[in-house]
């Protein structure tokens, strides 16, 4: 009886668990099978056993690196949370989630993100919204001011890769928690869908008259739509490119749905904006280690500034104290301390630190308390993001 991590002898288990909670997984079982077999290494899987040491809780830890501020996050992403009905509402999942904590501050993964059933219910752990996405569904005739070819457009081959990377690359850099992608990413999970759920996925890389790539679209088509699973431009001119892609598939859809990043206003393209666009909430996230993390980021240079903080965070009572952060040409030390000038929760804490929230936003809205001076030192360091991960787990 108790958490500890689950041996590849039970990952029939694990599969029955998977499946039992999710029960879409069962449409694709043999799929999950060999996913669990190839992708999910031993040391991923958190466990509850029962007094029969019946594996009957559970949780991934799955090891990701993500772009925070241009810098690289080790980032532990909670996956697979699940509970077999006759073990729930007993307290198994809430120390799961608190051993995990612990788990991926010894593996210095500071920060964390997971997909909610509730976002209720992960907020009692520290977890927090932390992203938002745009759903775009545009009817095929709206393409029809796209109908002038720009720069060149071809099939990608395998050897283009490199290219790939570079644009998103460019683009992950300016969107918190982005994924820094290896090989397997992008060739299984970017590229194909690991559960083989859809139909076949189709990439092409833009380039401009000069023959430099500017962009790439990947998308599958199904039932007269298709579906984009990632569109990455440069500039506006590898954006019009892409569009006219598009266009000149009116033939064989009648619409298009694209689900992107906030900062994305596609609309503003369009001759007639009339397109529908849904607002969506989507991941948590939770800063592991506050002061960690703060070192782990970089600092523009001509960052000067000194404030401190306290932070309430019941879970992690490494994080539930009062820090000092002092910021020095772009050098920072974080210092423990008596009390601080602001005070907010975890939660908002890990909302501001990846830049979800502005400190002045909080502050407007209550969930950071204290000194405004302080506030609006807190703004030169936390701007701005318009947060993204395109690798959900």
């Amino acid at each position: 009886m108790g958490i500890r991590f689950v041996k590849e002898e039970d990952y029939d288990r694990v599969l029955q668990l998977d499946t039992y909670c999710f029960p879409w997984l069962n449409d694709f079982r043999e799929n999950v099978k060999s996913f669990l077999e190839k992708y999910i290494p031993q040391d991923a899987i958190l466990g509850y056993y029962d007094q029969s040491n019946v594996l009957s809780a559970m949780l991934f830890i799955l090891p990701f690196e993500i772009y925070i501020y241009g810098s690289v996050f080790n980032m532990g992403g909670i996956a697979s949370v699940s509970s077999m009905p006759e073990g729930r509402h007993g307290g198994r999942v809430a120390e799961l989630l608190k051993t995990s904590l612990r788990v991926m501050r010894e593996r210095k993964q500071f920060v964390s993100m997971l997909g909610p059933f509730s976002y209720e219910f992960y907020r009692r752990y520290g977890w927090e919204l932390g992203f938002d996405r745009i759903n775009y569904t545009i009817p095929a005739e709206n393409l029809d001011g796209f109908n002038k070819k720009v720069g060149n457009i071809r099939q990608f081959k395998e050897e283009d890769l490199d290219i790939l990377d570079h644009i998103y690359t460019v683009y992950a850099k300016r969107h918190n928690c982005c994924a820094v992608r290896n090989r397997v990413l992008w060739t299984d999970f970017v590229l194909q869908d690991p559960y083989g759920r859809n139909h076949p996925r189709y990439a092409y890389i833009w380039f401009n008259d000069k023959k430099e790539p500017g962009g790439y679209i990947v998308y599958s088509i199904k039932d007269n739509r298709m579906n984009i699973v990632e569109m990455v431009y440069l500039d506006q001119e590898a954006k019009e490119g892409l569009l006219w892609f598009l266009f000149v598939h009116q033939s064989q859809i009648k619409e298009v749905y694209w689900s992107t990043a906030l900062d994305e206003r596609l609309h503003l393209d369009f001759p007639n904006p009339r397109i529908k666009m849904e607002i969506s909430p989507w991941m948590m996230v939770r800063v592991v280690d506050v002061k960690e993390a703060l070192l782990t980021r970089s600092y523009d240079e001509d960052i000067n500034v000194n404030f401190s903080i306290s932070i309430s965070d019941p879970n992690a009572e490494w994080n539930n104290k009062s820090f000092t952060v002092t910021i020095k040409d772009g050098n920072i030390e974080v210092e423990e301390s008596q009390e601080g000038e602001l005070s907010c929760t975890i939660q908002t804490f890990s909302q501001i630190f990846i830049g979800y929230v502005t400190p002045k936003e909080a502050f407007i809205r209550r969930k950071l308390l204290g000194d405004v001076r302080a506030v609006e030192k807190m703004d030169r360091i936390f701007e701005k993001s318009y947060t993204f991960n395109n690798n959900p787990f």
